[in-house]
């Protein structure tokens, strides 16, 4: 729990330095015609924001490579409302299949693919034990909350926390998988490219 903890601090925090703000201090010298000079001093702070358009956008979760590798493809609906896709094979030896996933991101704030966003997911996984008749199917139903970010021109970072709901059916002789049902903690660390 301490983790979660962690990882909310760190996603408050990235939420208030995301837009960034430069102060510019400047004196100034001037003579009049009459010889009168003057001073004058002025303090100019300014807030950037990159708006740079994007409808497209490819990620993997590094996190995730420990189980599976993936890759997730992202496009936008509208201002508010970006859908996704996502394949994923196991990492693990001896251990077979695939998952497919899809996303609904939807940013509350109308910046599409930038941002804080709520994203409601499901996934379907299938394994297989090499060499084994064992097998499982796997359901799960999840959401994350996050914040998605462009730290150069099309360079995509986000991060998100949530749980997963897992189901699943086991068909095997040997029960290798054992029970594969419940809550789990979901956390996301996403890098990729956007255009």
């Amino acid at each position: 729990m301490n983790s979660l903890k962690s990882i909310c601090v760190i996603l408050i925090f990235s939420t208030l330095v995301i837009n960034a703000q430069v102060k510019t201090e400047e004196k100034k010298k001037t003579v009049t015609a009459s010889g009168d000079t003057v001073y004058t001093e002025s303090t100019i702070i300014t807030t950037s924001e990159d708006i740079t358009p994007r409808a497209d956008m490819i990620v993997i979760n590094p996190l995730k490579f420990f189980i599976f590798y993936n890759l997730t493809y992202f496009h936008k609906v509208s201002d508010k409302v970006a859908l996704g896709g996502g394949i994923q094979i196991p990492t693990i030896g001896g251990l077979g299949g695939f998952g497919v996933n899809a996303e609904a991101r939807i940013y509350p704030s109308g910046k599409t693919l930038r941002g804080f966003y709520v994203a409601p997911n499901i996934s379907y996984n299938n394994l297989t034990v090499n060499n084994s008749n064992s097998s499982v199917s796997a359901f799960s139903l999840g959401a994350l909350v996050g914040w998605q970010w462009f730290p150069g021109d099309d360079f995509a970072i986000g991060l998100g926390i949530g749980f997963d709901y897992y189901t699943g059916s086991v068909d095997d002789i040997d029960n290798d998988f054992g029970n594969y049902s419940g809550s789990v903690p979901a956390v996301r660390f996403d890098i990729g490219y956007a255009w």
